[in-house]
């Protein structure tokens, strides 16, 4: 058995382009089960499919990501697998065309031995991050290679606010929808033939963001987090408002609580609500998160899959596919514009044989 789910982010996705992000979630998830159904693990999956989320340019990530206030493109990404319960991420990192790619060597070259006792990095970020992309062959771009039409708008649009010193306030609504508020992050799980899950997530940030800032996607625990027991597995990915993320430790928490219940929807929906949405540490209001989760559950008969997903924002875009299907299933879940801020929660299960496609 194989699975895939990814995610295009959680804030707000225009009517106007709904089919785009369905298309880009449908060709992610069948080029990524080819991958699984090929042998590949979850690791090699999730990296790949992650880029293919970061080469097109309607995510924010890779190519097309929002701007720093210098007017750069700087990008975060983190990897990690249930298999050894060990991640990697690069943070800051600009002119490498696919940060995910970055990431998922650092992982790689973090089991081999160094001399004199020394350590491999998993966490490497701005220059350095991308020195590393350089010394083991990754693609670099130049930095008009990595914008987009709507990212350069987008900066150009803020440039002239900031320099006015006016506040905006940005409000959609279903015959208002002009522009796309998607300014975080991209998210892939995979499970492999061998029961073993991977998760990958890249960002290029927050618009006019100050240079050198490091979010959730580049941070394990924050951004991505694995855990393993005797009978479970879960990984867990997340987007929305960064610094919220990250001061809540939303995947390491989520991940935790998924493990220790039998129905992860409600646990799910406590924890958005207790450890997020009501949370001291929240500085947003109403808060934007999104969760993406995966818990593989083995017993002595089958094992039993379950994906669920959760968000605070108007919108998440999320596609998913077994192998033993034809085609992804493909969902814009939307939030009611009365309770914005209050967790949307949605999911998937089923009862497999894990190693019979």
């Amino acid at each position: 058995m194989a699975f895939i789910a990814v995610h295009l982010g959680a804030g707000f996705h225009s009517k106007k382009h709904e089919y785009e992000y369905n298309e880009l979630c449908r060709r992610a998830c069948i080029a990524g089960m080819k991958l699984l159904k090929s042998g590949d693990s979850s690791v090699e999956a999730a990296a790949q499919v992650c880029k293919i989320l970061e080469d097109d340019k309607i995510t924010n990530a890779g190519t097309g990501s929002n701007l720093t206030t210098a007017g750069e493109v700087e990008c975060d990404a983190s990897i990690m697998c249930t298999y050894h319960n060990r991640g990697a991420a690069v943070g800051c990192i600009s002119g490498v065309k696919n940060p995910i790619l970055a990431a998922e060597k650092l992982l790689s070259e973090s089991f081999k031995q160094l001399s004199h006792g020394r350590v491999s990095p998993l966490f490497l970020v701005a220059n350095g991050a991308r020195q590393f992309a350089e010394s083991v062959g990754l693609e670099i771009a130049t930095k008009n290679e990595m914008l987009s039409e709507s990212a350069i708008m987008r900066f150009e649009h803020w440039t002239e606010v900031f320099a006015d010193d006016v506040r905006v306030t940005h409000t959609h609504n279903s015959d208002n929808e002009i522009e796309d508020m998607i300014t975080d992050t991209v998210g892939v799980i995979c499970l492999d033939m061998k029961g073993e899950l991977a998760v990958a997530s890249s960002s290029g940030g927050v618009t006019m963001k100050q240079p050198g800032r490091v979010g959730p996607a580049a941070m394990i625990g924050s951004g991505v987090w694995t855990v393993t027991a005797q009978d479970s597995k879960v990984a867990v990915c997340t987007s929305g408002t960064g610094e919220d993320i990250i001061s809540t430790n939303l995947a390491f928490r989520c991940a935790e609580s998924q493990m220790t219940t039998s129905d992860e929807l409600e646990s799910l929906s406590m924890l958005m609500e207790n450890d997020f949405v009501h949370s001291q540490a929240v500085q947003l209001k109403p808060p934007a998160a999104g969760l993406l989760s995966m818990k593989l559950t083995q017993s002595d008969e089958s094992h039993l899959l379950r994906l669920c997903y959760a968000h605070t924002t108007p919108s998440m875009s999320v596609g998913y596919m077994a192998d033993n299907v034809r085609s992804p299933t493909l969902i814009m879940s939307r939030s009611k514009e009365r309770s914005l801020g209050q967790p949307v929660i949605g999911g998937y299960a089923k009862r497999i044989n894990l190693f019979n496609t």
